[in-house]
Formats: C-alpha cells, sequence, structure tokens
C-alpha cells in the first residue's frame, strides 16, 4: 500500500468535517514521513472544530482527552486523533501547559509544535500548508525548532531529546541555532520523568542512523541526564546493529561492563516486569553461548522464540559483525526432542514411584531437571522406558 493510499479513509474523515462546515488537516509526523518518503503510521487530524462538535458529527468518537481538544474518531477500522486547533501558554510543569485556548487557525496551532518538519498540514487534496518551511528543511534534512529553540525546549525539554531521536531515525542533522540552545539547555532535562525520557532513548538505539544519535547525545551533554549511560563511553562504545528494546540495550552494555547490573539498570529507568524478563532471558542465553561457544539446543530451549531476532541483533552488536542468526535458531528449535518440560515422558510422579522409600525433597526437581537436560541436549532418548532405566542406575541421593 502507498503512503497516499493509507491516507484516503483519513481523507473521508476531513471531507466530513468540511461537510459540517469546519476545516480539518492531517498534521504532525504522518505528513513529515509522508514527505521523507518514508512508511505512514498513525495518522493525526487537525481541526477548526471544538470536541463536542466532533462528537456530533462522528458515531463512533470516543473523547480521550477533551480537555486538550482530543477525540479518537473511528473510521473504516482504523483509530485517528482529531485534535482541535489550539495555542498553550506558560508550561509550569516543563511538560503541561498551564493553559490551552482553542483556535480556528491552522497557522496558529502549527506555531505551538516543536520542530519545523512536525509543523507542516496536509489538505485532503494534498495541499500543504507550511508556514515554516518544513517542507525545505526535510528536503535539506535538517531539523530546526520553530520559532525560537530556547522557548521550545523550555517548554518541555523532553523535546530535545525528540531531536536526537528524529536525527537517529531520518538521519538529518540539528540546524545550528537549535543545536546550541539545546547544549545550552540540557540540563532542564532534569525536570523529567524517567519513564518519557526512556521512550525517547529507546527509539535512538532502535533508529537507522543510531551511532548519529549516540555521537549527539554525547556532544549534547544530554547523556550527563541519563542514568548509568552518562558513565559510559556510549559515542565510542557503538554497537554494529541497532538496539530494539530496553532488553537489548541492557544486555548489550552488561555484558561489555562486569561492573554494571542488569538490576540497576532496571530500577534506575523504571522499566517493566516484562523487559526484566527478557532480559534476563537474553542474559542467560549470550551467557550459555559464552560457556560453549556455541548456539546449542539447550540454549535455544531455554529462549523464547519471540527472542530470537533480538539475540540476533546482541550477537551482532557484540562481534561487530553483521550475523542473522534468526534462521539457525528456528531450524534448531524444529529439531528439538521437546519444547516444554511437560512433554517429558517421563515425569516427577514417575520419579516418585520409583523411590516411594524416599521422603520428598529438593532431589525431584534436581533430578527432572538433570532429565530434562539430558533429552533436550540428546544425550538422552525421550522414552519412558529408557529413562526409567537410566533414573534407576543413577539413584537419587537419599540425604536430601
Amino acid at each position: 500500500m502507498s503512503n497516499h493510499e493509507v491516507f484516503e479513509p483519513a481523507f473521508e474523515v476531513i471531507q466530513k468535517i468540511e461537510e459540517a462546515g469546519g476545516e480539518a488537516y492531517i498534521v504532525g509526523g504522518a505528513v513529515r514521513d509522508y514527505l521523507s518518503g518514508i512508511p505512514v503510521n498513525d495518522i493525526d487530524i487537525a481541526t477548526s472544530e471544538t470536541p463536542e462538535r466532533i462528537q456530533e458529527i462522528f458515531e463512533k468518537a470516543i473523547p480521550v482527552g477533551i480537555e486538550h481538544g482530543t477525540v479518537i474518531v473511528r473510521h473504516r477500522s482504523v483509530s485517528y486523533e482529531v485534535t482541535t486547533y489550539r495555542v498553550e501558554e506558560g508550561y509550569e510543569d516543563y511538560r503541561h501547559p498551564d493553559e490551552v485556548t482553542f483556535v480556528r487557525d491552522i497557522t496558529l496551532d502549527l506555531a505551538r509544535r516543536d520542530f519545523t518538519i512536525n509543523a507542516i498540514a496536509m489538505s485532503r487534496n494534498g495541499n500543504l500548508i507550511d508556514p515554516y518551511h518544513g517542507h525545505d528543511a526535510i528536503r535539506k534534512e535538517r531539523i530546526e525548532a520553530v520559532g525560537q529553540p530556547a522557548e521550545r525546549f523550555q517548554e518541555d525539554p523532553l523535546r530535545m531529546m525528540r531531536a536526537v531521536r528524529f536525527a537517529s531515525q531520518l538521519s538529518f542533522h540539528i540546524e545550528k541555532k537549535t543545536e546550541e540552545a539545546l547544549n545550552r539547555l540540557s540540563h532542564l532535562l532534569q525536570y523529567i520523568s524517567i519513564e518519557r525520557i526512556a521512550v525517547e532513548t529507546e527509539k535512538i538505539f532502535r533508529g537507522s542512523d543510531y551511532a548519529l544519535g549516540l555521537h549527539l547525545l554525547h556532544t549534547t551533554g544530554l547523556k550527563n541526564h541519563l542514568p548509568i549511560l552518562k558513565d559510559l563511553d556510549i559515542h565510542r562504545n557503538v554497537p554494529n546493529s541497532p538496539l530494539v528494546g530496553w532488553h537489548e540495550i541492557i544486555a548489550f552494555y552488561v555484558l561489555q561492563f562486569p561492573q554494571l547490573s542488569a538490576e540497576n539498570f532496571m530500577k534506575s529507568w523504571k522499566l517493566s516486569k516484562d523487559t526484566k524478563k527478557k532480559t534476563i532471558q537474553l542474559l542467560y542465553a549470550y551467557k550459555q553461548y559464552e560457556i560453549e561457544k556455541n548456539v546449542t539446543a539447550w540454549l535455544v530451549y531455554q529462549l523464547d522464540e519471540e527472542l530470537f531476532p533480538s539475540f540476533s541483533r546482541l550477537f551482532s552488536a557484540l562481534h561487530q559483525e553483521d550475523v542473522n542468526l534468526d534462521k539457525a535458531l528456528m531450524e534448531m528449535k524444529e529439531r528439538l526432542p521437546i519444547l516444554d518440560k511437560r512433554e517429558l515422558t517421563f515425569q516427577a510422579k514417575d520419579l516418585l514411584q520409583l523411590f516411594s522409600d524416599l521422603p520428598k525433597g529438593s532431589w525431584i526437581s534436581e533430578w527432572m531437571d538433570t532429565i530434562e537436560h539430558h533429552v533436550v541436549t540428546g544425550e538422552m532418548e525421550n522414552d519412558y522406558e529408557k529413562i526409567k532405566e537410566w533414573v534407576r542406575e543413577w539413584n537419587p541421593p537419599a540425604r536430601n
């Protein structure tokens, strides 16, 4: 599907607003990506109409941020954020405007946006409203603030991380005045919650020009406000491929710097339990690889299939070579005799039956782990009688 086709249902939403007497445009990232020639994802719409009016025009309209003028409109199974043109004033908390005023002029709405590449509106006929020459900035591969850079960054200092993130994703350079303000005001990042910073940092690492992103974090001084990363030479110690997700980022650094702990990373960045689980799995898998100097059946058995691409990227990043292990990992998984310990033909109840005179204890799980390992690695067949015979020979210790 071409980018222009992606816009068709959104154009229908705009047409409906126009037929009801209002005006509306596609704005923000979707226009930027379309003009940059990269795939368009979420499409946002700005309108002259109030949230209440949008709810009257559309049957499927969910007020999600009505105080900021945002309503989600469902059309052709796609959700569109439709937001009323607004101007904002005062940012006491360095994030939320103290006052939001709805207006009826798209150019006033574009004036409050962060960078010129994000301050372009597109009509349903494909015409651009571009008061800050964002299209020209895209052609020149330039990131520049709308209006005064210092003002934009003081409104929300996270915009400084966003500048670096766009440089990383689009391989654009940051315009001189914007970069100067960024260098001067990087200390304001201390007022931003670590959760918001974590989202942008993760996007910098996964950008196609992540090396540029890491370099900019260092030169601008933003790195000094990033927990743990501030003490590392991230601009010199650059992975060989993008790292997708915090579990990959943490594993990459922890494996190179023994003084770092994954636990510390998790706490400092306030990361989720899911990230923790994935990180522990990745680290275990890679340490297995280091012991065996090979990708083994046991490594593949222990690693969730969804982490195969992560393991492959981590391997590339650490070895400074471009390798794709996904296929090899999948093929090895397909050859595994079991995929789960529940598939063993010999279970704990069989062990207890065999040694009914022994009191229950940790020997049961220890033995079941040994059986599981032997079957997975091919040292023993997953055959009830054969396992039973082997267990009889190797009598479990009675002392537990």
